[in-house]
């Protein structure tokens, strides 16, 4: 409404104006002077006015590029916290209006629309699996629109309604096609295990000497790793710490070593079946070096979280020296591949008065909520 009076003032002034330059300047008749005066005013009143319009309703168009990564960042978040699905849509829609304020309200709706003659737009939060109760924080509330300067139209309301829709629909895609793999992974897991696991188990038993039925176990061993990490997609790092120390306490009884375990940690991290899976195949490939070949009596093993790194060392008292000369093998290969997959650093050295020590470090590990 101010704007509306400006302008008309604005432009009775300019008409003003106008007509006296007209008939006093030039000499026009009065009837003349006063008629092209109302035309050049019309005129200047309908182009400012249409840019004044333009400037307050109108809205920049959204380009494909400038939606596609955001509501892709989106959907990442809420995949990860469904019951972000509220705030991950808000900075969304934020990012793509501008608007002066966003605040989640309480206020359930069926779809986006405008409020306050179209100074706010409210817009419902998708319901997506594992999200908020009903009832919490359900609608987003925005204010004026690019920082104020222009106002919320049905075409806001309707490409809100879009991206929400867009946002609930991928995250249900992602989240389906999640449960088909884990479904395939337990069904290839109950299938290795249920045939290949039952031969070893028959193979050990019918072993024709030591040496072929420890071959067996270790196979064995691995397999139930590996079925172990198909059908689990996550596993907490305090439980794979027990699980690890229950299984190298058993190995290292029977070839009669001793274990020294020490574990700390800060935070507690959810592993993933990658990391799980390489950490627990690296341990198993260290203390088996250690029981073959470095004839040790002590075995100490550390393990430490600090923040989002997590250090291991297995240090044993053997027979090992000079680990810069050791030829590059299988194990060895194989300890460092699965250390670089995590985004992690190895290293071995010498201990005094004997034996090697085995560091490993990895970063950025997130902790579990």
């Amino acid at each position: 409404m101010w704007r509306e009076l400006s302008l008309f003032a604005f432009i009775v002034a300019f008409a003003i104006a106008l007509d006296l330059l007209l008939f006093s300047v030039f000499g026009l008749p009065r009837f003349s002077a006063l008629t092209l005066t109302l035309f050049v005013a019309m005129a200047v009143y309908a182009g400012v006015r249409q840019w004044l319009l333009s400037r307050t309703i109108g809205m920049r168009i959204a380009s494909t590029e400038r939606l596609f990564e955001p509501l892709f960042r989106a959907t990442r978040e809420v995949e990860d916290h469904p019951e972000q699905a509220g705030q991950a849509l808000s900075r969304l829609l934020e990012e793509l209006f501008e608007p002066v304020e966003v605040t989640l309200v309480d206020t359930l709706v069926s779809s986006a629309h405008t409020a306050n003659e179209g100074s706010a737009l409210l817009v419902p939060v998708p319901a997506v699996e594992g999200g908020s109760p009903r009832g919490q924080s359900t609608s987003i509330l925005l204010r004026r629109a690019q920082r104020g300067r222009r106002l919320f139209t049905s075409n806001d309301a309707r490409l809100a309604d879009r991206i929400g829709e867009q946002l609930r629909r991928t995250v249900a895609f992602d989240q389906a096609v999640e449960h088909g793999r884990g479904e395939e992974r337990r069904r290839l897991a109950q299938d290795l295990h249920d045939d290949i696991g039952a031969r070893l188990l028959t193979l050990i038993y019918k072993a024709q000497s030591p040496e072929m039925e420890d071959y067996a176990r270790h196979t064995l061993q691995d397999l139930k790793t590996l079925t172990r990490g198909l059908a689990a997609s996550k596993q907490p790092l305090a439980h794979a710490l027990a699980e690890w120390k229950a299984d190298i306490a058993q190995r290292l009884t029977v070839a009669q070593i001793v274990l020294k375990w020490t574990a700390a940690q800060d935070v507690d991290v959810v592993l993933s079946m990658v990391q799980w899976s390489a950490l627990t195949r690296v341990l198993r490939e260290l203390v088996t070096n250690v029981i073959t070949h470095a004839q040790a009596r002590t075995i100490e093993i550390g393990v430490s979280l600090v923040k989002d790194k997590l250090v291991i060392t297995v240090a044993d008292d053997g027979m090992g020296s000079a680990p810069e000369r050791w030829s590059p093998g299988l194990g060895l290969g194989g300890i460092r591949k699965r250390v670089r997959q995590l985004g992690g650093e190895v290293s071995w050295q010498e201990r005094l008065p004997s034996g090697i020590c085995c560091r490993i470090s990895v970063e950025r590990l997130s902790a579990s909520d």
